[in-house]
C-alpha cells in the first residue's frame, strides 16, 4: 500500500476503534435490568435518561456559542435522533419482548447489522454486493448463535403473538437502523462539522424528552419501586448514573466519532459486536464460561466485523487512487 493509502486508512482505523468502544459500552447496558432487579425496568430507563439529559443540559449551558453555531434545524435533527434511536427502539423492543417473548425479541436484533449494511450500500455503493454479502452473512450466522440459535425460533404464546412480536421486533430494528444511517448522513453533510459534545448533548436532551412517555407504564407495571428503601434506592441511583455516563453519553460520543469516519456499511456490521459484548458482560456477571454455541457465535461476529472492514478498505482505496489520478490529469 502506498503512503497516501496508509494516510487514508488512519481515519478509518480510528473510526473502527471508536465504533468498537461504543458497542462495548452499549453492551454494558444489558446488565442494567439484572443489576437492579426486582426494580421496575421502566424506572431504570427513566433514571438513566434523566441523568443523560442533565449531563447534556450542563454541556449545552457551557457551550452556548457552539450550540448557536449548530442552528435550530440541526438541533431539531439531533433531538429527533435521540427520540427515535433511544426511546423508539427501546419501547418497540420491550413491546416485542412482552408479546412474543424475550428470546424472540433478542434474536430479532440480529437483523440490525444486516439491515444497516444493505440499506447503506444501496445508498452509498461502498463495495460490490458480491463482496459485501459474505461478511454480512457471517455476522448474521454468529448473531443467530449468540441469540439462542434454533431455540430463538420457538417462544411462548400462540402463533399470533409470535407474529406480532416479530413485527414489533422488526420495527425496533428499523428505528435503530434509521438512527445509525441518519446520524451518519447528517454528521457528514453538516458544514462545518458540529461539535461532538454539543451534538451528543442534543441527542441526550431528545432521549430524555422522549423517555417521559414511560412515566405511565412505570407507575403501572409490575416490579419494585426504587424508592422502597435506602438499600434499593442507592444501588439503583448508582446504576442509573453508570448507564447514563458510560452507556449513553460516552457511547454516543464515540459513535459520533465513528460516524464521521466510517460508512454505515461498515458501522452496520460493527453493531453486531454489541450483542457479543453484552453476552460477555452477562457471562462475567453470572460467573460462567460461554457455551459452545455462544463461543463460536461470538467468534463469527468478531471475524465478520473485521472481514467487512477489510472488504471496505480494499474497495475504497483503489477508488480514491483513481480520483487522485484523475485530478492530477486535469491539473496537468
Amino acid at each position: 500500500m502506498d503512503p497516501a493509502g496508509r494516510r487514508h486508512s488512519v481515519p478509518a482505523l480510528v473510526g473502527l476503534a471508536a465504533a468498537l468502544v461504543a458497542t462495548a459500552l452499549w453492551g454494558f447496558t444489558f446488565l442494567g435490568p439484572a443489576a437492579v432487579d426486582p426494580v421496575n425496568v421502566y424506572y431504570l430507563v427513566l433514571g438513566r435518561y434523566a441523568v443523560f439529559g442533565l449531563m447534556s443540559a450542563v454541556v449545552l449551558a457551557t457551550r452556548r456559542d457552539r450550540l448557536r453555531a449548530l442552528g435550530r434545524r440541526d438541533v431539531l435533527k439531533a433531538l429527533h435522533l435521540g427520540v427515535v434511536g433511544y426511546i423508539g427502539f427501546y419501547l418497540l423492543l420491550s413491546m416485542a419482548a412482552s408479546v412474543g417473548g424475550g428470546v424472540l425479541a433478542s434474536a430479532m436484533t440480529g437483523l440490525i447489522p444486516v439491515m444497516v449494511s444493505l440499506i447503506s450500500n444501496a445508498l452509498e455503493k461502498v463495495f460490490p454486493w458480491r463482496s459485501g454479502l459474505l461478511p454480512i452473512a457471517v455476522i448474521a450466522c454468529g448473531l443467530f448463535l449468540v441469540n439462542g440459535g434454533t431455540a430463538s425460533l420457538g417462544t411462548a404464546g400462540d402463533g399470533r403473538d409470535r407474529l406480532l412480536g416479530a413485527a414489533l421486533g422488526f420495527a425496533s430494528c428499523v428505528a435503530w437502523s434509521y438512527f445509525v444511517i441518519a446520524n451518519r448522513m447528517i454528521l457528514r453533510r453538516t458544514v462545518p462539522a458540529p461539535d461532538n459534545a454539543v451534538w451528543t448533548a442534543c441527542i441526550g436532551i431528545g432521549a430524555f424528552g422522549g423517555s417521559l412517555v414511560l412515566l405511565p407504564p412505570a407507575a403501572s407495571a409490575d416490579g419494585t419501586s426504587p424508592f422502597a428503601d435506602a438499600g434499593t434506592l442507592l444501588p439503583f441511583l448508582a446504576w442509573c448514573a453508570a448507564l447514563a455516563v458510560l452507556g449513553s453519553w460516552c457511547a454516543t460520543w464515540f459513535w459520533n466519532i465513528a460516524s464521521k469516519r466510517l460508512p454505515a456499511t461498515v458501522m452496520g456490521p460493527v453493531i453486531g459486536m454489541e450483542a457479543v459484548f453484552g453476552a460477555l458482560f452477562y457471562l462475567l456477571w453470572e460467573q460462567r464460561m460461554p457455551t459452545a454455541q455462544e463461543f463460536w457465535g461470538g467468534l463469527l461476529v468478531i471475524g465478520g466485523v473485521f472481514f467487512s472492514f477489510y472488504v471496505f478498505d480494499r474497495g475504497r482505496l483503489p477508488r480514491e487512487a483513481e480520483e487522485r489520478r484523475g485530478r492530477g490529469a486535469r491539473v496537468g
